[in-house]
C-alpha cells in the first residue's frame, strides 16, 4: 500500500513537470529540444548552468549521478544568507538541524527525518560532513565561508563515504586557487544593532604552475538572548581563515594543500530561554512562573530573556590541515590521496543551565572538551564515459575525544530537615577512541549506451573504546561528605559489509531514470553513563554497548531537463528501514541535572517523495523549488521514553512536509547598472523538538520569508544589497527542552533560539578586484 502510494506520488510529480513544460512552451514540449528551430533556439539567451558534483568521488554532471542531490552553489549560498551550517536548512527541503550548541556542528543534522543527537563521546552523526574530501567527524566547524558549492546527498551513502553517512552527507567544496589570476573581494555586512561581519578573499598566482587562495571572515552576532539581571545581550564572535595552495607541475598532477582555522566565543545567556513556565512544578517545591517574574522575565513563546547570576561563556577553536594529490595515470585512471589532521577544542566553558537566579541553580563548567582526528584515503577512479566506470580505495581514520565537565547544583537552603545540601558537585571525565579501517569500491557497467548496472561494496572494521569516571561531592552547612567515585569502561569491535546495487537508464539526453538499493552502517557506541548512574555504591563497572545502526534504503528517481535546459526537474521516492536506530533519552535526575542515555530503537522507517526544480523561464529570472514529503519516521508501537509510550510519534526534527522556494529577477538600468530583486520562502509542517507527548514539545506548521534587493555596478566591481530576513519575526526554536532545568518535572518548557529566530534587516557592501 505504501509502496504504491509512493510510486503514484513520483509518477504524479513527473507528469506535473512534463505538463508544466508543455504549458510553458508547447512547441518545445511537442518536438523536443533537438527539434527546435534555429530561430527558436536563438531566442534562448540563458539556460540553467551545468552543475558538476563529486557525489561519487569523481566530477560528474548532476544529471548523470544516480543519487538524490540538492546542490547549492556559491551564488545561492550568498543570496540565501548562509553563514553557518544550520542555515543550510533553508536551501534543502529534506535537511533539518537541531540545537547545534549541544550536538556540535553537523552532529545535529537530519536528512529525510533521520539524524543523531547523542552526546556520548563515542557517538557519531548519521549525517556526514565532508569538506574538500575530508570527513570532519567531531572536528567540524560551523562556519561557512568561501564555498564553491554544497551537495546535500540524501539517503545512505556508506559505500563511498563511510560509517557516519547512514542518513546522508553534506559534501562541501571550497573555492580553489586559480593559476594565473590576480583577484579578490572584500564584503562588509552591517546588521544594525545585531552585529556586523567582514569577509575577504584573495587569489595570488605564484608562478605559471601554482597559486594561493586566502579567505577570511570575522563576524559578531548580538541579541539572541538578553540577561535582565546583568542587562547584557548575548554576543557571539566568529573568526575564521583558510589558506589553499595549488600546484600543477603538469596536466597529469595536481597538489592541493589546505589549512583552516576558526574561533568562536559566546558570552552572556547562551543556553535556552523559558517559553512556558507553570505556576508550580509537579512536586510543588517550585513556582516557576513567579520565580522568573521575580527577576524581571516575562515568560512567553516569544521570550528571549533569562536571569542567571553565573558566568556565561563558551569557546571553540577548530584547526585543520590536509593534503590532496591527484595523479592521472597513462591509462587515464586517476589516483587520489587525501591526508588530513584536524582538532576541535572547547573550553573553558561556563553555562548557567537553570536560566534564573532562584534556588536549585544548575551550573556547568567544562575546562576542556577536545577532539582530534587523523584520516587517510587512497583511491583510484576510472575516466568517465567508459563502458566500465569504477572507483575503489582504502580509508583509515583514528579519532580521540576527551571531555572534562563539572555540574554543580545549589539547592534551596531553607527547606525543612533533614538538612538540605548547600551544593552537589559532580565531575565527569570522559574519553573515547574510535578507529576505522575500510576497503570500498563501486562500479557502473554500461550494458548499452543508455543503460548501466551499478554495484558497490564497503568492508568496515571498527574499534571503539570509551571510559568515564565520576566524582560526586555533597556539601552541607558545616561539613562535606567524602567523595563518591564511580567509573565505567567498555570496548567494541565490529566488522560490517555494506553496499549498493542499482540500475540507471537514459531515456534521452535530457531524461535519466535510476533505481538503487543501498545498505548503510553506523558504528557502535559505549554507554558508560547508565552503569554509573544505577550503581548503588562506588566502584568500577562495565559499559553498555549501543548496537550499530543499519539502514536499508530503496530509491527510485528521475532527472529531467526541458526547454533547452531552462527547466530541470529531479524527483525521488524512497523507503528506508533502519534497524537499531541510535537515539538517546534525556531526563532530569532527582537533583535537577540533565542525564542523557544513548539507546537503540529496534526499528524506524522513513519513506516519502522529494522534488528539486530549477527554472530559468526568462534570462532575467531564476527560480528554485525544493519539496519533501516524509510519510513516516515514527517510533515503533510500545516504545517508551522516560516511562512514556511514544510509539507512533514522529522522530525529533522530522516535519512531515517541507518546501523551500527562492527566486531572483534582474533588470538592466540606464548606464548598465544591474538591479536584482530576490526572496525566499520556507514552509515547514508541525515538528517535534523534545521527547514528550505534551503538545508544547512541538512547534506548529509555519512559514518564514525573506526579501533582498541589490544594485551592481556596470563593471561588476562593486555592489550593495539590502535584506530583510524572517519578515514575520517568527520565533522558531532550534530545539525545545523539557522540563525547565533546576525547576523539577512538570515545570515548563524552554526554547533554544538562533539568529534566524528573529527578524533581521541588514545591508552588505562588496568590492571585487
Amino acid at each position: 500500500m505504501h509502496a504504491s502510494r509512493t510510486t503514484s506520488a513520483i509518477g504524479s510529480l513527473t507528469i506535473l513537470s512534463m505538463s508544466l513544460a508543455a504549458i510553458w512552451n508547447p512547441a518545445h514540449a511537442q518536438t523536443g529540444d533537438s527539434g527546435a528551430s534555429p530561430d527558436a533556439a536563438a531566442k534562448i539567451e540563458k539556460g540553467i548552468e551545468t552543475v558538476v558534483v563529486t557525489a561519487q568521488k569523481r566530477s560528474q554532471s548532476i544529471k548523470e549521478v544516480p543519487v538524490a542531490i540538492t546542490v547549492v552553489n556559491a551564488a545561492q549560498l550568498e543570496r540565501a544568507g548562509v553563514k553557518d551550517i544550520g542555515d543550510l536548512a533553508k536551501t534543502a527541503a529534506s535537511l533539518e538541524f537541531g540545537d547545534q550548541s549541544t550536538g556540535g556542528a553537523g552532529g545535529s543534522a537530519s536528512i529525510r527525518g533521520i539524524g543523531t543527537a547523542v552526546f556520548t563521546q563515542s557517538a557519531e552523526s548519521s549525517v556526514g560532513v565532508v569538506v574538500d574530501g575530508v570527513p570532519q567527524g567531531a572536528t567540524a566547524s560551523g562556519l561557512m565561508f568561501d564555498l564553491a558549492r554544497v551537495e546535500v546527498l540524501r539517503g545512505p551513502q556508506g559505500t563511498l563515504f563511510g560509517k557516519n553517512a547512514s542518513a546522508g552527507v553534506l559534501n562541501m567544496s571550497t573555492q580553489e586557487p586559480i593559476i594565473g589570476d590576480h583577484g579578490g573581494s572584500v564584503q562588509f555586512e552591517f546588521k544594525g544593532n545585531h552585529g556586523e561581519a567582514l569577509r575577504a578573499t584573495g587569489n595570488v598566482p605564484l608562478n605559471d604552475i601554482s597559486a594561493l587562495r586566502i579567505s577570511a571572515v570575522g563576524e559578531r552576532n548580538k541579541g539572541v538572548y538578553h540577561n535582565v539581571l546583568t542587562d547584557q545581550d548575548s554576543v557571539t564572535t566568529n573568526g575564521g581563515a583558510r589558506l589553499r595552495y595549488l600546484l600543477k607541475p603538469n596536466r597529469d598532477v595536481a597538489v592541493n594543500l589546505i589549512a583552516d582555522a576558526s574561533n568562536q566565543r559566546n558570552e552572556n545567556a547562551v543556553f535556552f530561554a523559558p517559553s512556558v513556565a507553570y505556576a508550580t512544578n509537579t512536586a510543588g517545591d517550585h513556582h516557576p512562573a513567579a520565580e522568573f517574574a521575580s527577576c524581571g522575565v516575562t515568560v512567553s513563546k516569544t521570550n528571549n530573556e533569562v536571569c542567571p547570576d553565573g558566568a556565561e561563556i563558551q569557546h571553540t577553536r577548530v584547526r585543520g590541515l590536509s593534503g590532496q594529490v591527484d595523479w592521472t595515470l597513462g591509462s587515464g585512471d586517476t589516483l587520489t590521496s587525501i591526508t588530513a589532521y584536524r582538532t576541535r577544542k572547547q573550553g573553558p566553558d561556563s553555562v548557567s543551565i537553570g536560566m534564573s537566579n532562584t534556588y536549585d541553580k544548575v551550573y556547568n563548567f567544562t575546562p576542556h572538551q577536545d577532539a582530534r582526528q587523523f584520516s587517510q584515503e587512497l583511491r583510484i577512479a576510472s575516466p568517465g564515459k567508459q563502458q566500465l566506470e569504477y572507483v575503489g580505495g582504502l580509508f583509515y581514520a583514528d579519532s580521540n575525544n576527551f571531555k572534562d565537565s563539572t555540574t554543580t547544583i545549589l539547592p534551596s537552603t531553607f527547606l525543612p530537615s533533614p538538612p538540605v545540601p548547600r551544593s552537589i558537585a559532580t565531575d565527569a571525565v570522559q574519553h573515547a577512541r574510535l578507529t576505522t579501517k575500510a576497503l570500498f569500491g563501486q562500479a557502473t557497467y554500461h550494458v548499452t549506451d543508455a543503460t548501466g548496472i551499478i554495484a558497490g561494496l564497503r568492508f568496515t572494521r571498527d574499534t571503539v573504546k570509551a571510559d568515564e569516571s565520576q566524582s560526586s561531592v555533597v556539601a552541607f552547612d558545616g561539613f562535606t561528605l567524602p567523595a563518591t567515585v564511580k567509573a565505567a569502561s567498555g570496548s567494541a569491535q565490529q566488522s560490517n559489509v555494506s553496499g549498493k546495487i542499482g540500475l540507471q537508464h537514459a531515456l534521452s539526453k535530457t531524461a535519466n531514470l535510476y533505481a538503487t538499493l543501498s545498505r548503510g552502517y553506523k558504528g557502535p557506541q559505549i554507554d558508560n553513563d547508565t552503569p554509573i548512574n544505577v550503581a548503588p555504591a562506588p566502584g568500577s563497572f562495565a559499559g553498555n554497548i549501543v548496537k550499530p545502526e543499519l539502514p536499508t534504503s530503496f530509491e527510485v528517481g528521475s532527472k529531467m531537463s526541458f526547454l533547452n535546459r531552462r527547466l530541470d526537474v529531479d524527483v525521488a521516492a524512497f523507503h528506508t528501514k533502519i534497524k537499531d536506530f541510535q537515539e538517546q533519552n534525556c531526563t532530569l535526575t532527582a537533583v535537577g541535572a540533565l542525564s542523557c542515555i544513548p539507546l537503540n530503537v529496534p526499528s524506524v522507517t522513513s519513506k516519502g517523495v522529494e522534488a528539486d526544480i530549477r527554472a530559468r523561464p526568462l534570462p532575467e529570472l531564476q527560480l528554485g523549488l525544493s519539496v519533501a514529503m516524509i510519510l513516516d519516521t515514527a517510533y515503533p508501537g510500545g516504545f517508551t521514553f522516560d516511562n512514556t509510550n511514544v510509539g507512533g510519534q514522529r522522530l525529533l526534527y522530522s516535519p512531515r512536509n517541507k518546501a523551500t522556494l527562492n527566486g531572483d529577477y534582474s533588470w538592466t538600468l540606464p548606464g548598465d547598472y544591474e538591479l536584482k530583486l530576490g526572496g525566499d520562502i520556507v514552509y515547514k509542517s508541525r515538528v517535534r523538538l523534545c521527547n514528550s507527548l505534551d503538545a508544547e514539545c512541538a512547534y506548529g506548521g509555519h512559514s518564514t520569508a525573506s526579501l533582498r534587493v541589490a544594485l551592481r555596478s556596470p563593471d561588476d566591481k562593486w555592489g550593495i544589497e539590502v535584506y530583510d530576513r524572517n519578515l514575520g519575526d517568527k520565533r522558531v526554536p532550534n530545539a525545545i527542552i523539557y522540563p525547565l532545568p533546576g525547576k523539577g518535572a512538570g515545570s515548563g518548557f524552554a526554547y533554544s533560539l538562533g539568529e534566524n529566530s528573529f527578524r533581521r534587516i541588514g545591508v552588505t557592501l562588496d568590492y571585487r578586484f
